[in-house]
């Protein structure tokens, strides 16, 4: 099983696209809607072509405070980079005036809302059509995908058996094994009595890829089955999606790879402008009006031939 996306949560909209487009050089793949709140937008990352596995996304919520992670919550994201590229971009984020420490597993930095970023050397390159032009980068330094991140739980043997009983997946010293180099690591939380609060920077989830429907329907009716936590199923347009409680309270997410992003825009205008499923299409007018007011058109973040200039 590989990772599909992870889903994360930042105050400011113009901050988040610059470090993800302009310094990572991933592209704006979709420039949307929270679908269970149109008023929060919705941004996408990955490469070129939006692939499954190389998508970060992220709620915009300008009011938000400070996270608190308590009990239960998701940490960090992991980052592949090709192998040979460590030196290229401890460079390139230090230009920037980050502030990157090279560790044991790769470089390591925060983003603006202080969210942990790894980035690891491993020997997978985009594909010619995954790889984004005009950003900067040659494709020989480009980031590949996302590796994975970190469950922070109460109880890990419960987390353990969660992703081995109804994933089958290997959980070897705490880490859940997926695809290759990716994985999810299970890390104990000391103090039950504090409260997880949502801010900025916290993760809502992380999102792994299922074949196709089939097999996501297959996974609904196991869980149901051995009694796990359902939240709800969904069809995102561009993906459908099954959400789920592990023990230890972060939502898991199972998600198809298609129909992808270009269901409602074409490739090569992804993301510069509003992205709608066809079901929201009828919602445009109204979106569109809701976020003039706030001086937000969708139109002027997806387009990274600005950098060249």
């Amino acid at each position: 099983m590989q990772t599909h996306h992870i889903s994360l949560l930042t105050k400011n909209a113009k901050q988040n696209i610059h470090l993800y487009t302009y310094v990572l050089g991933l592209r704006l793949v979709k420039n949307s809607v929270n679908q269970e709140n149109i008023h929060i937008r919705h941004l996408f990352y990955g490469d070129y072509l939006g692939t499954p596995g190389s998508v970060i996304t992220f709620f915009v919520l300008p009011l938000l405070g400070h996270r608190t992670d308590g009990n239960h919550f998701i940490n960090g994201i992991r980052l592949a980079i090709p192998t040979g590229s460590k030196a290229f971009w401890k460079e390139r984020l230090s230009n920037t005036g980050i502030t990157v420490t090279e560790t044991s597993e790769g470089l390591a930095f925060a983003d603006p809302d202080q969210i942990p970023i790894t980035m690891i050397e491993t020997d997978h390159q985009l594909t010619e059509w995954q790889i984004v032009p005009h950003n900067g980068i040659e494709p020989k330094y480009q980031i590949s995908r996302f590796l994975g991140t970190e469950l922070h739980v109460p109880d890990v043997s419960a987390s353990q058996i969660f992703f081995e009983k109804l994933l089958h997946l290997t959980v070897t010293n705490n880490v859940v094994e997926l695809e290759g180099v990716e994985q999810i690591k299970l890390v104990p939380t000391p103090d039950f009595s504090q409260v997880t609060r949502f801010g900025r920077g916290s993760i809502d989830h992380v999102a792994l890829r299922v074949a196709d429907e089939a097999e996501l329907v297959h996974y609904y009716h196991l869980a149901e089955e051995q009694g796990w936590d359902i939240e709800m199923y969904r069809d995102r347009g561009w993906f459908k999606s099954l959400y789920i409680r592990e023990p230890g309270d972060n939502r898991i997410e199972l998600a198809t790879p298609t129909p992808g992003f270009s269901l409602d825009e074409s490739i090569l205008k992804l993301g510069n402008s509003l992205g709608l499923p066809p079901k929201f299409e009828s919602l445009r007018p109204t979106i569109m009006a809701y976020y003039a007011k706030q001086g937000i058109d969708f139109s002027d973040d997806g387009d990274l031939s600005w950098q060249d200039h």
